[in-house]
């Protein structure tokens, strides 16, 4: 009978932490019913746009990933896959015999039904010396988050360029964030 605790859990995560991040990519790890360990991608690098019925979601279906899958996204899900398996995993079952018995079961989701995979662009490695702040931009130092915006706004084509390429230069995590949070807020306003 397929079981996955949480203690499995928390085994298995180190190395598929690894395997996402290798790649770009965010997501969650869970486990549903105490026999299937459940990856959820949010956000990340690889485009699987020509897989999904244009609604940003996808339920993998792990045993035919390389049927179905091909470059980037192939590998990674075959990584993730393995990962998630980890090195106690097993597979008993005899189909024949309707026999199932394996270490647990293993799902993979980019997106969710209700909140789409968000397709990202891989951001530069930000420099280890430290760095001053864009002299283009100029806040008050009582300015509150709408003065931010509203500076932002008032920036000229050239200027906006140049605060973007600094943020995604000195600040990847930021940048990153940034785009995911503008992404879903862009999506919920056009559902509204």
């Amino acid at each position: 009978m397929a079981y996955v605790s949480q203690k499995d859990k928390a085994k298995l995560a180190p190395e598929i932490k690894k395997v996402l991040s290798k790649y770009g990519m965010k997501g969650s790890i869970s486990i549903r019913h105490h026999s299937t360990l459940v990856v959820t991608l949010q956000s990340g690098a690889i485009d699987f746009g020509e897989y999904t019925h244009g609604d940003g979601y996808i339920q993998v279906n792990v045993y035919h990933i390389e049927r179905h899958y091909k470059g980037k996204a192939q590998k990674f899900l075959t990584e993730l896959l393995a990962a998630m398996k980890g090195p106690g995993w097993f597979d008993k079952s005899d189909s024949m015999t309707d026999y199932f018995h394996v270490k647990h079961y293993c799902d993979i989701n980019v997106g969710k039904y209700n909140k789409p995979y968000f397709l990202q662009n891989t951001a530069k490695k930000a420099s280890k010396k430290p760095v001053q702040a864009s002299k283009n931009v100029k806040v008050p130092v009582k300015a509150s988050i709408s003065d931010a915006a509203e500076g932002v706004a008032r920036m000229t084509a050239k200027e906006q360029d140049k605060f973007v390429d600094d943020i995604v230069t000195r600040y990847p995590n930021l940048a990153d964030d940034l785009l995911t949070k503008i992404g879903f807020s862009l999506m919920e306003k056009e559902n509204v």
